[in-house]
């Protein structure tokens, strides 16, 4: 009987769950403290700000305050207008330069209809891009701050590969309760894979609409396949592009372009193409 591809859990993952025990996960990080909210929508204020968190300090234009846990401290950025309210968050790091040039670079079109990616500038982080999602896809500043979230857009540092920009609010927290953790600024990239595959070597699969994958496990999968030749590994990327990677012998793959483009590679060969496809696409 087949067994069902199950993916690891992530000790940080689990780390982070337990954490934030208290509060509903799928909101992801709802801080705020229980109690009736503020019917007034608007611009936040330093003093709404302040009834929720203990210290508020005013940056270059921006709000700067802090999110306590026994083991983590989350450093925020605001920037609220009377158009959007935009929040950085990070994850023991504070850097308030670079969180003032992520929301001063964002751009004036945001809906909270869809997510929103921009480019940014060379910094030390590695990220080239910032993911904007609205507020229903994240629980932050919810609380007693609820009635004042109608404009507020989270701002991702992300690297490019990680996020495809058309993400449903079920995807995305699929993805960083399980893939990428979005507020570690030092993270190694996480490429955004989704995979099916078929291996009767080890009875391992999944259904033809794939699961989302990491790419260390992706590799293993590709090692599994390694001369199973009724076998295949399907992946498409960032982009939406997709290849297929079959083993017509021991230590021998084929990669399949476009559907039909073939090429016979050794593993070595393989695993520096799939970088590159998972990577830059």
């Amino acid at each position: 009987m087949r067994e069902a591809f199950r993916l690891d859990d992530d000790s940080k993952t689990i780390s982070r769950l337990a954490i934030f025990g208290r509060f509903r996960f799928r909101d992801l990080i709802a801080i705020g403290h229980e109690g009736e909210t503020m019917n007034e929508v608007g611009m936040f204020s330093k003093d709404d700000l302040l009834q929720s968190f203990a210290c508020v300090d005013e940056y270059a234009g921006c709000y700067f305050f802090q999110h306590k846990l026994p083991k983590v401290v989350y450093e925020y950025c605001l920037k609220s207008t009377d158009r959007k309210d935009l929040l950085v968050i990070s994850e023991g790091i504070s850097d308030r330069a670079f969180s003032v040039e992520v929301v001063e670079r964002a751009p004036d079109s945001l809906s909270q209809d869809k997510t929103t990616i921009f480019d940014i500038a060379p910094n030390k982080y590695g990220f080239t891009h910032v993911l904007v999602v609205p507020n229903t896809y994240h629980g932050s500043l919810k609380g007693r701050l609820d009635g004042k979230r109608e404009n507020l857009y989270l701002c991702i540092p992300i690297h490019r590969c990680e996020f495809s920009g058309s993400e449903s609010e079920g995807e995305f927290k699929e993805i960083i309760q399980r893939m990428i953790p979005i507020f570690h600024w030092s993270r190694s990239v996480c490429p955004k894979i989704k995979v099916y595959f078929d291996n009767p070597g080890t009875e391992a699969g999944t259904d033809e609409a794939g699961v989302l994958m990491k790419y260390p496990t992706l590799l293993s999968e590709i090692e599994n396949l390694n001369g199973v030749v009724s076998g295949f590994v399907e992946v498409t990327n960032y982009k939406g592009q997709v290849v297929e990677v079959l083993s017509p012998k021991k230590d021998v793959f084929t990669l399949v372009r476009n559907r039909k483009d073939e090429e016979v590679l050794t593993h070595s060969k393989l695993v520096e193409a799939l970088n590159g496809f998972v990577l830059a696409g």
